[in-house]
């Protein structure tokens, strides 16, 4: 009942009072969130993970007893779902649904699905990925930086060429991929 002196009760009430009374300043306005957390908090990440973990052990269970592939970041989780069809996905989700119902699912079917900045592909069994460009972004444009700008993109440039290599299973997307970083960054004024 205690962590190291605190109770968890005395946890429960801080949580509490950080949560019902989380306001913010904008445009000479106080406001309250009224639901959740900000991102930004590093306690809103902590009670992530502790939401996240009960039904995510269930999850894990579920498709390492398939050897499926699992990845989350923060409050997205992606999965694959080989070995059954869509209804005992659907059938597994809603067991999920019903014990936590305000948890949302994007359910995507096919060979192929973009998650976060990567794109995963199923060919013929072979798992295959590369990075990911949404179709709707501006193509071409660097990320915007007040300040020094040229030591942000030099140090954009080289972080998305660790996320190429990290990425990329065939070293023709690696190629496409660096190739595009270095016009991106010659059509913004940079060699």
């Amino acid at each position: 009942n205690k962590l190291e002196q605190v109770t968890i009760q005395t946890i429960k009430n801080l949580l509490h009072i950080f949560l019902y009374n989380n306001v913010f300043y904008y445009k000479d306005k106080i406001y309250t969130l009224m639901k959740g957390s900000p991102n930004t908090m590093p306690l809103s990440d902590t009670l992530s993970n502790i939401f996240l973990f009960t039904w995510q052990k269930k999850i894990l269970k579920e498709i390492k007893s398939k050897n499926e592939f699992f990845g989350r970041y923060k409050d997205q989780i992606f999965f694959t779902w080989n070995n059954g069809n869509e209804e005992q996905l659907g059938s597994f989700l809603q067991t999920i649904r019903d014990k936590k119902p305000n948890v949302q699912f994007q359910k995507l079917i096919g060979t192929n699905v973009p998650f976060l900045n990567a794109f995963v592909e199923n060919q013929n069994g072979e798992l295959f990925t590369r990075v990911y460009h949404h179709p709707i972004l501006p193509r071409y444009t660097l990320p915007y930086v007040v300040g020094h700008s040229k030591l942000a993109h030099g140090d954009w440039f080289r972080s998305a060429l660790i996320r190429a290599v990290c990425y990329c299973s065939l070293i023709e997307d690696f190629t496409l991929e660096r190739i595009y970083l270095e016009l991106t960054c010659l059509a913004n004024g940079y060699s």
